[in-house]
């Protein structure tokens, strides 16, 4: 069995009132959409379950926020990944000696 991951990464960036969060709020299909559509990889995400694709995105806030549980929980609240792919993905994000050096390391 052969797994592919694909990882693409897309910023959005404009002058405050530009549309940057009603865009957000649309593409995790938040608020409803009343022409238009969003698509990707020919995939219109409005054909797609919520929870599919929420569970495919992800979104970076700007402004530092601060989570409650342990590490394990918020990078994966579905309890899917091995410890080995949320160390992997730390080392990714530069953050694995920070984490390393918490008492309670990635948490149970």
């Amino acid at each position: 069995m052969h797994l592919c991951f694909v990882v693409c990464q897309v910023g959005i960036c404009g002058r405050t009132g530009s549309g940057k969060s009603s865009f957000s709020l649309a593409f995790f299909r938040m608020v409803d959409m009343f022409e238009g559509r969003i698509v990707i990889d020919n995939i219109d995400i409005s054909k797609l379950p919520l929870q599919t694709l929420r569970s495919r995105l992800s979104i970076i806030l700007q402004d530092p926020f601060l989570f409650s549980g342990t590490i394990r929980f918020n990078l994966d609240p579905e309890m899917k990944a091995t410890d080995e792919m949320l160390w992997e993905a730390l080392e990714i994000a530069q953050l694995k000696p920070v984490v390393k050096t918490l008492p309670g390391g990635l948490g149970k």
